[in-house]
């Protein structure tokens, strides 16, 4: 018999249906002249998958190039590096590129709020290291999977930015956190 209810398990693949209708769809704002590079550093907690055992929390920094900057659909390409910051008994590195959209749904006190679709590649290195009593067990685990992300974010003054951002790495690796972002 099939099961006809929807699962935990199914979850992450969420991420991925949403995000490319997203940045595929534009609106009727009408959009003004903007920066066309952006960088961000972001944090980042786990809230599923196996890499969120231990390591909780990622850092890292991103670089997005707008291209069609005056339309209020933005296409952009992304490329960033997050790691963790508790290097205690393992460590995870990871590097990845997106492609995707922010799409101005609305403007309040010439600031714009923008929600944010991307979806690409990432390169998860993984190292783990175990304290036994007479040595140090070491373990690497590295591995290209897919990555997608959503994003709910302001930009003030046409400069500086916050987003909150839920991103996904492979098919069990979700996470939630946090972006500041400045556009020159």
């Amino acid at each position: 018999m099939m099961k006809t209810h929807f699962s935990a398990q199914n979850a992450p693949f969420l991420i991925p249906i949403v995000a490319l209708p997203l940045a595929l769809f534009s609106s009727m704002i009408q959009a003004e002249q903007r920066n066309p590079y952006q960088i961000a550093i972001s944090g980042e907690a786990f809230a599923t998958g196996a890499l969120g055992g231990e390591d909780e929390m990622l850092v890292g920094m991103e670089f997005k190039y707008f291209f069609l900057p005056t339309t209020p659909f933005h296409p952009f390409l992304a490329a960033g590096y997050k790691t963790d910051i508790d290097k205690e008994g393992s460590a995870v590195d990871i590097a990845y590129a997106d492609v995707g959209s922010q799409w101005d749904f609305a403007e309040f006190w010439r600031n714009r709020a923008f929600l944010e679709a991307s979806i690409g590649a990432a390169y998860i290195n993984e190292e783990i290291a175990v304290s036994l009593l007479d040595r140090e067990a070491n373990n690497s685990y590295s591995d290209f999977d897919f990555k997608a992300s959503l994003g709910l974010g302001v930009e003030w003054q046409k400069a500086f930015g916050t987003t909150l951002v839920v991103n996904q790495y492979g098919s069990n690796d979700l996470t939630g956190g946090l972006s500041f972002s400045y556009a020159f």
